[in-house]
């Protein structure tokens, strides 16, 4: 075995859990780095993305986002794959992961910054182990309590008109994925998938452990907690224990209809808003006015997904339309974006240059 990889993240982070737990599943060796100002804009100079996690390589390249760093080493060392080789099952493995990344990472954040016992919790922790700046201990847990809240929350649609929405994608998900879990060990089938792992990030280091929604966890969905544990308990002999889905499961029925009613509209509207060059996206989820930031990077999620689609072969596309059962939502997820997003990432691994353009945030807005 050689060198680790070096992941810069936290033991606290949303992403860093997913890459995390994937590295295990295949045996990749690495060394967690707490993030920091320092490693950050290092980070940054060789990727161009300000966000944990980042990954610099023994050979001196770098790799960054998670999705693609997944499909990276499916390409450089499939085995084990978790990469479905039928192309419905891969894309609603896919559709699944980008669901899971995006969508959920609202509910996520409001349940750690919104509710106090967990805001005192995470300010306290990213007071103790981001500690460059100096100041005393009670206005670091300050500035982090407001700044995530400010950012993550509040500033990114969370109102007293939004929250039970917000507060419902994590519930919903909990119901839909609850009887799934109860039935077999892994989203789709008896081995993990793209999907678990993107249902990871937030499920792991968000809802499962801190406090207000770990406890709603483990009171409505003890599968799913337990399914936590399996997917971070993951080794390469485990993954390869379980066959890979051939064919999709007739009960993601509940999970396809969060999809369909809420993340896929919301996607089509901020890429309508990054045609049109608006700072801002408005849409209306269940009846509900959202508000927030328009995200060049859900413009290329949608890109991606949009054109993984249209390439499926009719047969296999039929399969997808039986399963997901909404009329509209993929015929509209078929229609190229009106203004596709650049892709600010390079094809990985990125090797080191000078000369980089600004920095990026995990949005893909400039810094600066």
């Amino acid at each position: 075995m050689g060198e680790p990889l070096i992941v810069y993240g936290t033991d606290a982070s949303y992403y860093t859990g997913k890459l995390e737990a994937y590295l295990r599943a295949k045996g990749i060796a690495y060394r967690l780095e707490p993030f920091g100002e320092a490693n950050m804009r290092r980070c940054a100079e060789h990727t161009g993305v300000v966000q944990v996690p980042q990954v610099e390589c023994p050979d001196g390249t770098w790799l960054v986002d998670t999705t693609l760093i997944l499909e990276h080493y499916e390409r450089i060392q499939p085995a084990p794959a978790i990469r479905p080789s039928v192309a419905s099952v891969r894309f609603v493995s896919e559709l699944l992961e980008d669901f899971a990344d995006e969508w959920l990472w609202r509910p996520a954040m409001h349940y750690r910054w919104s509710f106090p016992e967990n805001a005192r919790l995470m300010s306290a922790w990213l007071a103790e182990h981001v500690a460059e700046r100096r100041a005393p201990e009670f206005l670091k847990r300050r500035y982090w309590r407001r700044r995530q809240l400010g950012t993550f929350v509040t500033g990114d649609g969370v109102s007293d008109a939004t929250r039970k929405v917000v507060e419902g994608a994590y519930l919903g998900t909990l119901a839909a994925l609850e009887p799934i879990l109860q039935r077999r060990p892994y989203v789709l089938g008896d081995r993990p998938t793209a999907a678990d792992f993107g249902f990871f990030a937030s499920l792991f280091r968000h809802f499962a452990c801190d406090p207000v929604p770990g406890r709603v966890m483990r009171t409505r969905s003890p599968g799913v907690h337990e399914w936590v544990a399996r997917v971070w308990n993951g080794s390469p002999e485990r993954t390869a224990c379980g066959a890979m889905p051939e064919r999709l499961p007739d009960d993601l029925g509940p999970l396809f209809e969060i999809v369909a009613a809420e993340y896929l509209p919301y996607l089509e509207a901020n890429a309508k808003a990054f045609a049109a060059g608006d700072a801002r996206t408005r849409y209306s989820i269940r009846g509900v006015a959202f508000d927030e930031p328009t995200k060049p990077y859900r413009v290329w999620c949608r890109d991606r997904l949009q054109r993984a689609l249209t390439a499926l072969p009719a047969s296999e596309r039929a399969l997808v339309d039986e399963a997901v059962g909404a009329p509209e939502a993929l015929p509209s997820l078929a229609v190229p974006s009106p203004r596709p997003a650049e892709n600010v990432v390079e094809t990985l691994p990125i090797t080191p240059s000078a000369g980089r353009r600004t920095p990026v945030d995990s949005w893909w807005r400039p810094t600066r």
